[in-house]
């Protein structure tokens, strides 16, 4: 099977030069691929990449990317999807008013395919017509769907495409991929998808690792590695200290014969030249055997460096939650109403309690993150409510992650901002690090720091997708960090797994603005 793209010796790299994963050589065939690796670890960087003509990147066949972060909101859905100008050609014609170009050019069935892809995807048809900004995020989402289903690459590139999708836009994802003629590359911490997968490819900054088979058969095998990685790690060890050993019982043993000889040498009785030879001999001996010694000393420790090079560095990814107020009402709203663009959320009323986990569900479009921004600048709180939406807007992107916490909590000194980013796994000079140098994992925990970094714990804390730019394991401990938090939560988000973890008391359901009973 021939390869629609090859990459050949290619290394990673972050926006600060910073190596993410070094010697990558990978072919990209009519095969699902599926891209895994702690955030920052380059899933994105490698796509991005895929995508530009630079040397060790060759390719046979067409490549298209899920376009997921829209520059322009004030685009019509035909402009986003790069069809504005064929379907003007056709509109031209359809008047009377087109040239030969036009008709030598038309693509006749533009809008039918058009139509389909929006059915398929599950958008209204009216949506061509639409703007950007009009649509939802799990909307917009759709939209890269369709536009890669018009544009018909053969191989495509996904970033984590089920952000934002409720669990229709998901299937939807699964079929695509599942349905797709041609080869997928697809980066995500969706578990559910990565297991359709025919390949997994980790990302570590010791190079590429490749396994065959979806998510069970990668952990099982990735498992194992690590098992091996340290049990051999772990033989190297003892070897060093047993060479170790040995080298010390030789000298202690050279340090007797040593006293017994100085000890003849005292007595007398012993021609001078017979022991002036012994002497000489075993000052050979002892320098022959001193450098054996720091040889292979040497080479038991080359041993365990190779070993414990092998082994992935662990994260001190931590995540406390202090909790605010923990009695009484700490939200409350009456008639709240709001509108964008044709849609109308409203009037709601709603009530929160301290200690209360709440989960905020609803279909893309029914008005999800129009109600938690309306709640956070309502103000009707009692204590501090921190947000945190799907894109961190917090955070200043020109600063580094320490000023932004400053910025939020100027009560702070450096040694408390410096323990508290410790806290979420950006420790010493990672804490100099600018935002936009992030990864959207890395971006998350920066946010969870700066909402929770404070004196003053936030009484309700609104989290919007908190799992979509995670990696597996950073979404395992934010589970971990939310069963056990005794705060009000009010949370959106698709993944059923991370409700289920932290424990949910009750959920609100949105459908076109309004709760449902």
């Amino acid at each position: 099977m021939s390869a629609y793209l090859t990459l050949t010796n290619i290394t990673l790299t972050a926006p600060d030069d910073r190596v993410l994963c070094p010697d990558l050589t990978l072919a990209f065939g009519r095969e699902r691929t599926g891209i895994v690796g702690q955030n920052g670890s380059g899933k994105s960087t490698l796509l991005d990449l895929m995508m530009r003509d630079t040397p060790g990147v060759s390719r046979s066949g067409t490549v298209g990317r899920l376009v997921q972060d829209w520059t322009d909101l004030h685009l019509r859905t035909i402009e986003a999807l790069g069809i504005a100008d064929a379907m003007d050609r056709l509109t031209r014609i359809e008047a009377g008013t087109g040239t030969g170009d036009d008709i030598e050019r038309a693509d006749w069935m533009l809008p039918t395919r058009l139509a389909e892809a929006l059915d398929r995807i599950g958008l209204p048809a009216d949506t061509a017509e639409r703007r950007l900004a009009d649509l939802s995020g799990g909307q917009v989402m759709r939209l890269g769907l369709v536009r890669l289903m018009l544009e018909a690459p053969d191989l495509i590139l996904l970033d984590e495409p089920t952000n934002n999708l409720d669990d229709e836009g998901r299937a939807l994802v699964r079929d695509l991929i599942a349905g797709w003629s041609g080869g997928v590359v697809f980066a995500s911490h969706d578990r559910a998808l990565l297991e359709t997968m025919d390949r997994i490819v980790e990302l570590t900054p010791k190079g590429a690792q490749l396994f065959g088979g979806g998510w069970s058969s990668f952990a099982e095998a990735r498992a194992a590695r690590r098992e091996r990685e340290a049990a051999a790690l772990e033989e190297a060890e003892r070897d060093l200290a047993r060479t170790r050993r040995a080298i010390r019982a030789q000298a202690e043993k050279k340090a007797r014969r040593d006293r017994h000889g100085r000890a003849i040498r005292a007595r007398g009785g012993q021609p001078k030249m017979l022991l002036d030879a012994m002497e000489d001999r075993a000052d050979r001996t002892s320098g022959r055997d001193a450098r054996l010694a720091e040889k292979l000393e040497a080479q038991a420790d080359r041993a365990r460096a190779l070993a414990a090079d092998k082994i992935e560095v662990a994260r001190d990814l931590r995540i406390d939650m202090a909790a605010g107020a923990t009695h009484g009402v700490v939200l409350t709203v009456t008639d709240l109403t709001r509108r964008r663009g044709s849609f109308t959320l409203g009037p709601l009323d709603l009530t929160i309690v301290a200690g209360e986990h709440v989960a905020l569900s609803g279909p893309n479009g029914s008005g999800k993150s129009t109600l938690i921004a309306a709640l956070h600048g309502h103000g009707a709180t009692k204590g501090r409510l921190a947000l945190l939406d799907q894109n961190v807007s917090l955070l200043t992107p020109a600063d580094t992650i320490l000023a932004n916490l400053k910025r939020a909590h100027p009560e702070l000194t450096d040694n408390d901002a410096h323990a508290t980013l410790a806290r979420f796994a950006f420790r010493n000079t990672d804490a100099e690090r600018q935002v936009r140098t992030l990864s959207g994992g890395e971006r998350l925990r920066a946010g969870l720091a700066v909402i929770l970094g404070g004196t003053e714990p936030p009484s309700l804390i609104i989290l919007d997708e908190p799992t979509n730019h995670l990696d597996i394991e950073a979404v395992e401990t934010l589970e971990d960090a939310l069963a056990t938090y005794p705060g009000a939560l009010l949370i959106v988000s698709h993944d059923t797994a991370l409700l289920d973890a932290i424990g949910i008391d009750r959920t609100l359901r949105l459908d076109a603005g309004q709760l449902a009973p």
